[in-house]
């Protein structure tokens, strides 16, 4: 844990800059630039918002989720951050296998690169999602509006707990290459077993207590919605549930990647 995140620090300018060359070259000779970033969100957030409110209209008893697309939007988007960073992450090694051979090279920062640019396209989309609040708030609809002081104490905490997850699947995959196929459907049922597309408190209390507690990424949507949509403050429990996950999180894969990155240039 503590030699991973020591060479992070230590090559955090080369991190940096790998960063910015991958954000340039995603969107070299694009028209729209980073604007393509907003494509996906978005659309998946029109289907949603489609099948949610037109063919399909769920009950959520005792939960004021009006309007229901902004209330998807403030737990889709940091999702979208999520799966897309693991996604990328895991194949890093494997892509810039070039790299790593190179015995100077830290492997470390590859897969935080993938963390990285797309906290930056998250970070990106925010402005989108409060003006999409403070629309709803000037129409007359409960929500919290444009700003939240402790959104950055949420992003910071998922952060830790994503940039883990990704280093421990990145290590994973040189050994198992199979790890993206089981990851995207690992990915698929978790958008569902996640409190993003309906309230943790419309679960059944056996189903609530699962996905509350085995699930590591259930207090961070719940925290979301939360403080983006409601506008309420961070409960103490919540944090300390985040602050627990991202804890374990890192700490585990920055082991685990430590403990497979002796044998990463033989497998790559």
């Amino acid at each position: 844990m503590f030699e991973v995140t020591r060479r992070l620090l230590r090559y955090r300018g080369l991190l940096a800059t790998l960063v910015v060359r991958e954000l340039k070259a995603r969107y070299r000779g694009s028209v729209l630039g980073f604007f393509w970033s907003l494509v996906n969100p978005l659309l998946m957030l029109a289907v949603y918002s489609f099948v949610f409110t037109v063919i399909f209209k769920p009950r959520f008893a005792g939960a004021d989720l009006d309007p229901y697309p902004l209330f998807l939007m403030t737990g889709l988007f940091p999702w979208i951050w999520v799966s897309t960073s693991m996604l990328e992450g895991s194949q890093s090694l494997m892509a810039n296998a070039g790299l790593i051979r190179k015995a100077v090279f830290p492997a470390e920062i590859l897969p935080m690169i993938a963390v990285f640019a797309n906290l930056v396209h998250f970070l990106l989309a925010l402005p989108i999602l409060a003006a999409g609040l403070a629309v709803g708030r000037y129409l007359g609809h409960p929500v919290a509006g444009w700003w939240s002081g402790a959104l950055p104490v949420v992003v910071v905490l998922e952060f830790f707990a994503v940039g883990g997850i990704t280093l421990a699947l990145a290590a994973l995959n040189v050994h198992f290459k199979d790890i993206r196929d089981i990851l995207i459907n690992v990915l698929s049922l978790l958008l569902y077993l996640t409190p993003i597309l309906y309230p943790l408190q419309q679960l059944p209390r056996a189903g609530r207590w699962a996905v509350h507690w085995l699930n590591p990424f259930a207090p961070f949507a719940t925290a979301f919605q939360e403080v983006v949509f409601h506008g309420d403050p961070l409960r103490l429990g919540l944090v300390a549930h985040m602050v627990g996950w991202a804890i374990v999180l890192w700490a585990l894969g920055s082991w685990l990647f430590h403990r497979l990155s002796d044998n990463l240039v033989e497998a790559v």
